[in-house]
């Protein structure tokens, strides 16, 4: 048997929403798991659990916290299809069979690539990468309402966003807060891997009007902050990072190492104060081969 050490402490943060039965209580990761962000969902009787973190030390301790809060595990939603929100989940479950809630497209994103996120990352992260993984058992579909120890979790499937396929849902009846999972980052640098930067834009515009009575908004990556703030400024840093690196395009041609290192430096010089800075050129190729088809689609 494997002795898995902690790396870290996670951060912790909790919101009272008493006259509407919850308490949302927020961990989040380090800089080395990208301060990925998981949530217990804590009402009357039970707790939900809204993402399980990326490596078997997180979730562990994430464990911790829920075991503290002592009230039984009822189910896990999973907001997208990316490890650091879905690696710890059997860890979460106690090995038990526990509704794991999210919808077809996530599910189905998580299992053609979960293989090759083992390639990438196990290397990395060594007997901290957890073994098994498990996948989404409850699919949801847009709109519906799920009831929780009698708390209403009303689910939206965005389709392709951040990931391939994302979902963002709210609690109760009076939608106080909504989960976006990466749909929206705060102060961090957007992971743009996927290549999918001008869809993430139009669901993000529709956002703008959909949820505008919701008031705090939680991120995958980042603190909590005002909805329409959030989802603007998500808006603003993506059209900045298209409008830069196309700029620098000549033809179609990717960019050089020497390319990639200004246009890294020059969204840091932009965005001084965001973390994850890493992600700015991980995401260069990706969105650059977007930018590209995007252009020779022109008339």
């Amino acid at each position: 048997m494997s002795v898995i050490k902690l790396k870290s402490k996670l951060k912790y943060c909790h919101y009272a929403y008493d006259d509407e039965g919850y308490v949302i209580h927020m961990l989040t990761s380090n800089e080395r798991t990208f301060f990925t962000n998981a949530y217990i969902i804590e009402t009357k009787n039970s707790i939900v659990v809204v993402d399980t973190l990326m490596v078997n030390s997180d979730a562990i301790l994430l464990r911790q916290y829920m075991d503290n809060i002592n009230k039984p595990l009822i189910a896990v939603i999973i907001t997208h299809g990316h490890p650091d929100h879905y690696n710890g989940t059997e860890i979460i479950t106690g090995f038990k069979e526990v509704p794991i809630i999210s919808t077809k497209g996530i599910r189905d994103c998580i299992q053609d690539t979960v293989d090759s996120k083992e390639v990438k990352w196990k290397p990395y992260f060594g007997q901290d990468w957890p073994e098994h993984k498990i996948l989404p058992n409850q699919l949801v579909i847009d709109s519906e309402v799920v009831n929780l120890d009698g708390l209403d979790y009303s689910f939206r499937d965005l389709g392709a966003a951040e990931s391939s396929s994302d979902l963002f849902f709210t609690l109760g009846e009076k939608r106080s807060v909504i989960f976006v999972g990466d749909v929206v980052f705060n102060n961090m640098h957007g992971f743009m891997n996927d290549g999918n930067s001008a869809q993430w834009l139009k669901v993000l515009q529709k956002l703008l009007t959909e949820i505008a009575d919701v008031k705090l908004l939680f991120t995958g990556h980042g603190d909590p902050g005002d909805t329409h703030q959030l989802v603007q400024r998500q808006i603003d840093y993506i059209s900045h990072y298209r409008s830069n690196l196309l700029a620098i395009i000549r033809g179609n041609q990717l960019l050089n190492d020497t390319q990639k290192q200004s246009f890294e430096q020059l969204m840091m010089a932009n965005y001084p104060e965001f973390q994850l800075s890493s992600f700015i050129k991980a995401g260069i190729d990706a969105v650059s081969q977007e930018l590209i088809v995007e252009q020779n689609d022109k008339p």
